[in-house]
């Protein structure tokens, strides 16, 4: 079947592009993204051209640029270039040259992407480039993820040149008399990549003439087999995303392997999925992940806590005129002086205090060990707050998040969302109340 009418195909089973879209070509000047500039151009798709000069081979790279600003004028074709200092680049951040340079790109994509309205970007990977992928990560090390090849979408990103080899888009560009830009780099086995190409699959070849399209079967295999994993992770975490029972998890085959599934997006690595998978009991062990989430051991489950989102701020005060102060987790309390009697709220999101008790400035704080109160219904009984919170199975992620309110005198008027002071309460003899209400927004 001829090469346009496969894309064609390919685009249409695969739900890559829309007919009403607008496409932005990374357009190297390279046979592969020529073919798929002119596969475009012939099928009738909008598109614009974005074209990255990484002065990185001197005069070769200038002439690429002006080759494909050339294409693009001959063809009516929108077109954006952009020059990168790459070297400074990789003096900046320690970033190897490939690194840096994809970095750089795909950055630079995306930002003209949205700032020219486009709908996608596309690339003009392969399959040779899946397969080499899948030798490059398997030679360093890797998991499932690293072995199903390049993804066909990818959010904005689509690659829809992945069903056809090297060898079909070059003689595709052969029949078409199409014209293209040699990077001389592409010979220099000093990249691993390179190595691979010229060197690893042409023996996988020799061994097995039919290896890509064997490798092309394996990786559908794979990505299907991925599919389904992430499904029943899914499934296995249920509702709540957040948490996992112990107990179950080390029921499973290899807990490690899946707490790498779950938590590998959240910035956790392989060595900490492993620590956790052999500490499933060791409450009050944490890790934090390069993101800034963390995963705690709390009695009988793993809880995983989100990034926060805000500063956190060690404490509030708050003045006797303050009618509404507006926490950093953005929750809010209101202060609303009352005439007695009033109505007893419930003592969780909303107290009343007898205002005579209350020494200004109160101040709003996090728990602390060593913090003591009188568990407002304990007839005075004082309690750890830390042994309230065990109480009322608190992890620690909810302790470290739960606000106190202090007294002047530094006794506690109320746990917010728990319960108030026995000693703040309401008495026969209270003249003046203040109301307190805490309002979640988070």
């Amino acid at each position: 079947m001829d090469l346009s009418v496969r894309f064609v195909d390919f685009i249409a089973q695969n739900n890559l592009i829309l007919p009403e879209q607008r496409i932005l070509l990374a357009l190297s000047g390279g046979l592969d993204s020529m073919v798929l500039g002119h596969l475009l151009k012939d099928a009738g798709y909008t598109f614009g051209v974005a074209h990255c000069n990484f002065q990185l081979r001197g005069a070769e790279s200038e002439a690429d640029m002006a080759f494909v600003e050339q294409w693009c004028a001959q063809n009516g074709i929108p077109c954006w270039v952009q020059r990168f200092d790459t070297r400074l680049h990789t003096t900046q951040t320690g970033d190897s040259i490939q690194m840096a340079a994809r970095t750089l790109r795909y950055n630079w994509f995306e930002q003209l992407r949205m700032a020219e309205g486009f709908d996608v970007m596309a690339t003009a990977h392969h399959l040779n480039d899946a397969l080499e992928t899948v030798l490059l990560q398997f030679s360093r090390g890797t998991g499932l993820d690293g072995l199903v090849g390049m993804p066909m979408k990818q959010n904005h990103h689509i690659r829809p040149l992945l069903f056809a080899t090297r060898a079909e888009l070059e003689a595709f560009a052969q029949a078409r008399a199409l014209a293209w830009r040699e990077d001389q780099s592409n010979a220099d086995d000093h990249y691993d990549r390179n190595f691979i190409r010229h060197h690893i699959i042409p023996q996988f070849e020799q061994l097995r003439p039919a290896f890509l399209s064997i490798g092309a079967r394996n990786l559908a295999r794979l990505q299907a087999t991925r599919a389904n994993l992430q499904y029943f992770t899914q499934q296995f975490l249920g509702e709540n995303p957040m948490r996992v029972e112990t107990a179950r998890l080390a029921e499973l085959p290899a807990p490690a392997a899946f707490l790498h599934d779950w938590l590998k997006p959240h910035g956790f690595d392989r060595a900490q999925t492993q620590q956790m998978a052999d500490n499933l009991n060791s409450i009050g062990m944490q890790w934090e992940g390069k993101s800034g989430c963390k995963l705690l051991v709390d009695r009988g489950v793993l809880l995983l806590e989100e990034a926060e989102n805000v500063p956190k701020t060690e404490q509030i005060t708050l003045q006797a005129d303050d009618l509404m102060v507006r926490l950093p987790d953005r929750n809010q309390l209101f202060m609303i002086p009352v005439d007695l009697p009033a109505e007893f709220p419930d003592g969780k999101v909303t107290v009343l205090v007898d205002a005579a008790k209350l020494q200004f400035p109160l101040t709003l704080r996090h728990w602390q060990p060593g913090d003591v109160f009188q568990p407002l219904g304990m007839d005075g009984k004082h309690q750890k707050l830390q042994d309230f919170f065990t109480n009322q199975k608190h992890s620690r992620f909810d302790k470290d998040k739960t606000w106190i309110l202090v007294n002047g005198d530094s006794a506690i008027i109320w746990v917010l969302g728990f319960r108030p002071d026995e000693r703040f309460k309401i008495r026969p003899d209270s003249s003046k109340g203040l109301k307190i209400n805490y309002i979640e927004l988070a």
